[in-house]
């Protein structure tokens, strides 16, 4: 019996101890994931502005740009954000089927449709390769601490490959924060970079807060040198803005994620103690028991004699 209890104590130490770490990995996550939020939060009144002008200065029928025209090829461009650790639950295996129905209805509409992928994460590499979709480049040093000139690396990249590389379309995979225990995977198109492209990333943090768009407010205003030249200076920062916007939910999603499963983990080790405590008590109050009947009949042994 003495084993008995030795190897139950072990065991309540090991659970204590994991109980521990799932505590502190949880307030990490909730912590993170409060930064990541603010940081989408502040990029907000820099996306309604900008989706403010290209509103007004797509009114003139003369507007051209090579970002807003889709390419002539079957070619897409297909960004996944994911992250570089585990332990959040569902998060990776959302991502997963989500990118799994999108390639079955793809593969339905135009089978000759030719997908690259660019990741972020390292499970980002996983999901892409369980998926079969080739990977075209792969970045793993993001977080939730990167700033927009850091992001600007990404999204220089794939500006210039829709440009060059005659891609159709390039579309973004991540999951769309929508409160502290609710996250969604959304796959939205980033080339050619549209109107309803930033309107969506502007409201994309919260539901209750609309943008309204002031569709007055340029015009009477006169351009120079001509409206191309503004396009080429501020398009880029509108790409840079949905990239940042997307990483920035996407980590406070992952951090969201992740706490919930700490959570859960440490609810579950709760259970488990409680109930080796009580197996600790019974097998201790057997051995006390059975001690007992051994000096008991011991004694009785000795006094017949």
């Amino acid at each position: 019996m003495p084993l008995a209890t030795k190897a139950i104590k072990q065991k309540i130490k090991s659970v204590g101890n994991i109980k521990k770490i799932t505590k502190t990995m949880e307030m990490v996550s909730v912590s993170k994931m409060r930064r990541a939020v603010e940081r989408a939060l502040a990029s907000r009144s820099y996306a309604h502005y900008a989706l403010e002008l290209l509103v007004n200065l797509s009114k003139d029928k003369n507007v051209t740009h090579p970002l807003m025209n889709a390419g002539k090829s079957n070619k897409e461009l297909l960004i996944v954000i994911a992250s570089n650790k585990g332990l959040c639950g569902g998060y990776h295996s959302n991502l997963l089927k989500a990118l799994n129905v999108y390639l079955k209805d793809e593969k339905t509409k135009n089978p000759a449709k030719e997908i690259k992928a660019v990741t972020i994460g390292k499970y980002g590499e996983k999901i892409c390769k369980k998926s079969e979709i080739p990977l075209f480049a792969s970045f793993i040093t993001f977080s939730e601490y990167s700033t927009i000139e850091q992001v600007q690396e990404l999204s220089n990249l794939v500006t210039k490959e829709f440009i060059e590389g005659d891609y159709a379309s390039v579309k973004i995979l991540y999951t769309e924060f929508l409160k502290s225990t609710t996250y969604k995977p959304v796959l939205r198109e980033l080339f050619p970079l549209s109107i309803q492209t930033v309107e969506n990333v502007v409201d994309a943090i919260t539901e209750t807060e609309k943008t309204e768009v002031d569709e007055n407010s340029l015009v009477d205003y006169k351009f120079e040198p001509d409206l191309n030249l503004i396009l080429d200076s501020i398009l880029p920062g509108l790409v840079d803005i949905v990239v940042y916007q997307s990483l920035a939910e996407a980590f406070a999603s992952e951090h969201s994620a992740r706490m919930f499963a700490m959570k859960n983990a440490g609810d579950s080790a709760t259970t488990i103690l409680e109930n080796l405590v009580l197996s600790y008590n019974h097998a201790r109050q057997n051995g006390i028991t059975t001690e007992l009947s051994e000096i008991v009949a011991g004694a009785e042994a000795l006094s017949s004699d």
